[in-house]
């Protein structure tokens, strides 16, 4: 028979166990940061400042511009995705979603380990009333529709054929995650449920508008990436599409550094490099500055969107209670 002491041991156990956790994640979190600093940095050193200074003076002012507007431009079809997420359902009109995304993609990109990805799951139960699991669930089945928007364009991209071909390899591999996601997302919402013994609401599939967003968001992303890369690289369009979908494909890592800073730029330069017979000191530079600009657009959106009070809207319908069950 247990004892009042064996039992006060056992519940400090219980509790000391999430803390370990927590322990654990944060330092190994630290590690990734300490290694992609130290990797960054020694990259950095075999740098060419007066010539990447040079490179980038020569790129017209127009090509950074369009490039800003085209990240910008991604951002704002991820929060047409979203609002055709929650239509209905939130108070999700295109100011708040456009906030909601760019609030988002701000801490995703500052956090260690992917850490601001929980932002969305809290600002859809804090400022929505959504239960936690839901919100939570909505985020995992938009980031599985964009691994697989991204999987199937980076295929296309790097398959050993012309563009014609790769066209219709991209719209039958489209078709195919189109079909085969609804069935992924039954299984995870079912051991979803099993795992923490709740039965609510399933949500369904992505439904078509939700893909012509996705979509449409990557190839625009790509593509924004891309032009400066052609302009600070002896490249053709080709090989810069590559850089760019190898540097979003490393900054999808789940193990990441506080901006994405080393991965991204690893991404890009092993793409590259696996096409172009280019210096990777060069194509890092480039990266990196690409990578800048990126930060820059989507931190800068971040605040304009906090300047504005966008982000931190009141989600509810009126009269519609705590929110979506």
């Amino acid at each position: 028979m247990a004892t009042d002491s064996d039992t006060r041991q056992s519940d400090k156990a219980a509790m000391s166990e999430p803390h370990k956790k927590s322990g654990k994640k944060l330092w190994v979190s630290l590690l990734v940061t300490l290694v992609a600093v130290l990797a960054l940095g020694w990259m950095l050193r075999q740098v060419d400042w007066q010539q990447a200074a040079q490179a980038g003076a020569r790129v017209p002012a127009h090509v950074w511009l369009l490039s800003a507007l085209g990240m910008a431009a991604s951002h704002l079809l991820r929060a047409g995705r979203v609002r055709a997420e929650w239509r209905g359902q939130l108070r999700m009109g295109w100011r708040e979603a456009w906030g909601l995304m760019v609030r988002h993609s701000a801490w995703v990109v500052l956090v260690p380990m992917r850490g601001g990805e929980a932002i969305y799951v809290w600002a859809l139960h804090r400022q929505g009333g959504v239960p936690l699991r839901q919100a939570g669930l909505s985020l995992l089945r938009l980031r599985l529709q964009d691994m697989a928007v991204l999987a199937v364009l980076a295929a296309a991209l790097f398959a050993p054929f012309g563009w014609p071909w790769r066209l219709l390899l991209l719209a039958a591999m489209l078709a195919v995650a189109v079909w085969l996601l609804p069935a992924v997302w039954f299984i995870v919402q079912e051991r979803a449920a099993r795992r923490s013994g709740e039965s609510g609401r399933k949500l369904p599939a992505p439904a078509w508008a939700s893909w012509a967003y996705a979509v449409s968001n990557w190839v625009v992303k790509l593509a924004a990436i891309a032009w400066p890369l052609l302009s600070l690289l002896p490249l053709g369009f080709d090989a810069a599409l590559k850089g760019a979908a190898g540097g979003e494909l490393a900054a999808a890592l789940p193990v990441q550094p506080p901006a994405g800073f080393g991965p991204y730029e690893a991404g890009v330069i092993a793409a590259i490099r696996s096409t172009a017979e280019v210096a990777w000191s060069d194509i890092a530079v480039a990266a990196l500055v690409v990578h800048l600009l990126a930060l820059a657009v989507t931190v800068g959106s971040s605040a304009l969107a906090r300047l504005l009070g966008w982000s931190h809207r009141d989600l509810r319908l009126p009269n519609s209670g705590p929110g979506p069950a």
